[in-house]
């Protein structure tokens, strides 16, 4: 079965294969397109009609590849969703939606979800979308975004992400009997996972639950 999944940048496409190995038979299309992005920029930082349409596009030609499931790998850009979703006929899965339901589904009502990350960007998109899984499951959950300003620090000023990811971990660690879930949705930082296992908190990092659900065929 192949996926497609659409990007604004090329930095991923490894790692997502790795994930996919998971699922045998299931094989990742990847359409990295720097156009949307540049839309976006030029834009403002909007998203823009033309944005949805140049997204639309590229997933439909997905679907012309073969691909029977689609995603989005850019919480920047999905706004342009919902409309590029009325010119597409297959569903259009997005990354951080899927970690955000699975992190409400483990957040009882009136629980503390927080959305963590070594950078601002990411952070109220996926707060967002936290909000939203807990408006659609009826839950009344509490959403606080955290950013790990040591963690981005220490990259810019030494460019060892082993030792940003170290303050992210020691952090998450410290704070886990705060709250009733994780979310990270700084796409790399599915790096650590491996090491967040063991975590009593659970942990949903923005790439493995996502390309299980394209994988599985996760409804939402």
């Amino acid at each position: 079965m192949k996926i497609g999944i659409l990007q604004t940048a090329p930095n991923n496409c490894a790692a997502l294969d790795q994930l996919a190995r998971r699922y045998p038979g299931v094989e990742i299309v990847h359409y990295v397109d720097g156009c949307v992005w540049e839309h976006y920029l030029a834009a403002g930082q909007r998203v823009t009609e033309k944005c949805a349409q140049i997204m639309a596009a590229d997933f439909n030609k997905m679907l012309e590849a073969g691909c029977q499931r689609l995603g989005l790998l850019c919480n920047l850009i999905k706004p342009g969703v919902a409309l590029a979703q009325t010119m597409v006929p297959q569903p259009i899965v997005v990354y951080d939606d899927v970690q955000a339901r699975r992190a409400v589904a483990v957040t009882p009502p009136g629980g503390k979800i927080a959305v963590v990350a070594m950078k601002e960007t990411p952070l109220e998109p996926s707060r967002q979308a936290v909000l939203a899984a807990a408006r659609q499951a009826g839950k009344e959950v509490s959403v606080c975004k955290l950013c790990i300003e040591a963690a981005q620090h220490c990259l810019e000023e030494t460019g060892r992400t082993d030792w940003a990811d170290a303050y992210v971990e020691r952090f998450l660690r410290k704070h886990a009997g705060e709250y009733h879930a994780f979310v990270i949705p700084q796409v790399p930082l599915t790096r650590l996972m491996p090491r967040l296992r063991d975590l009593s908190t659970p942990v949903f990092d923005s790439m493995e639950p996502f390309v299980e659900a394209l994988a599985l065929g996760e409804k939402e």
